[in-house]
This record gives structure tokens, C-alpha cells and sequence, in this order.
């Protein structure tokens, strides 16, 4: 579980995204097709002061039949790992299940190698970066944003509103397409 100052995000791979756990005033969603390195970061920058004390959670492995399999996710090129704590949820009947790592005190800097090496290649996975007012999901397709402070979501939403609108329409063309297939 994910605490942001008067939401609760439930971080897990078998559940919805922490998107779909807020409401529409509480959250933005940015296509990762329409960004660029340099505007990813200026967004970590927007949401992310110099001086917070950042948290990363990651599903880290799966319990398969009661076998423990790596998501092969390479954190440490990324960051100095120092403050690791991982969470066990498992199924008692199957042995199936996931490990979620939390790591504690990163900073902007990490955030933005993360991104960075993201965006440039096959580093993919079920990740986020929290602080007590944001929290940033990224994945293959879309950065989400997720706050309590909806004026400071507004102003997001108003500062990158071209990439919003970007996202508007390829809802509406693939909603027009399945139209159309009917």
C-alpha cells in the first residue's frame, strides 16, 4: 500500500493500475509516445522538489508454484540501493505471488536515470516513485501522476495540455474504429 497525504493507492500487479484508483481531479495521464527525455525530466521537476525524500516500489519477483522467479529488473544500474525492504504477498493455496521491493530516501536524480534509461531502451517494469504528495507510475506507454492536491493537478493538467488532448484523441479513434467494426 502506497500512503499519499488523504489517498490510499494500492500497488499491486493483479489489481487496476493506481490511475484507476483515483478520481479524474486527483490524477493526469501523459502518453509516453508524445515525450521526450528532456521533457520527462522537466516534468519529474515539476512534481519532484530537489529536497524530497523520494520512495520507489517495483514488483521485484513472482512466487510460482512455490518458486520464487526474478522480474530480471536491473534497479542497481539504475540507482545506489541502500534502504531495501521487500514485501511478501502470497497465496497459501497455489504458492503463487509477488515481491514488492520499496526503497527509501532517492532523489530527483534517480528518478530522472530511471526515466532516462527507460525511455532509451528495454528497461521496463511495474514501478513507481512516491512521496507523501505524488506519486509517478511509468510504464511502457503512459506516465501517471496521482496527487491529493488537485490544484496542483490542475495546473499540470494545464501546463501539458497538448499531451492530454494527444491521449483524447487516440481514446476517441479507437472508440470510432470499434464503432466502425461493429
Amino acid at each position: 500500500m502506497v500512503k499519499l497525504k488523504g489517498i490510499n493507492i494500492d500497488f499491486d500487479c493483479n489489481k487496476e493500475t493506481p490511475y484507476f484508483q483515483a478520481t479524474s481531479k486527483q490524477r493526469i495521464r501523459l502518453a509516453i509516445e508524445d515525450l521526450n527525455i528532456s521533457l520527462i525530466q522537466t516534468i519529474i521537476g515539476d512534481i519532484f522538489k530537489e529536497e524530497d525524500k523520494i520512495s520507489l516500489i517495483f514488483l521485484s519477483e513472482y512466487y510460482i508454484d512455490n518458486i520464487r522467479r526474478s522480474t530480471r529488473f536491473k534497479i542497481r544500474k539504475i540507482t545506489k540501493i541502500t534502504n531495501w525492504h521487500e514485501t511478501v504477498v502470497r497465496e497459501e493455496a497455489s504458492g503463487n505471488g509477488e515481491v514488492y521491493v520499496t526503497i527509501k530516501n532517492l532523489n530527483r536524480e534517480d528518478i530522472s536515470k530511471y526515466c532516462s534509461a527507460f525511455y532509451k531502451g528495454p528497461t521496463e517494469a511495474y514501478i513507481s516513485f512516491f512521496n507523501d504528495e505524488f506519486l509517478l507510475y511509468v510504464s511502457s506507454d503512459v506516465i501517471d501522476i496521482i496527487s491529493n492536491d488537485v490544484r496542483k493537478i490542475e495546473n499540470l493538467k494545464q501546463n501539458y495540455s497538448v499531451y492530454l488532448i494527444n491521449i483524447m484523441k487516440t481514446v476517441i479513434k479507437i472508440t470510432n474504429s470499434k464503432i466502425l467494426d461493429m
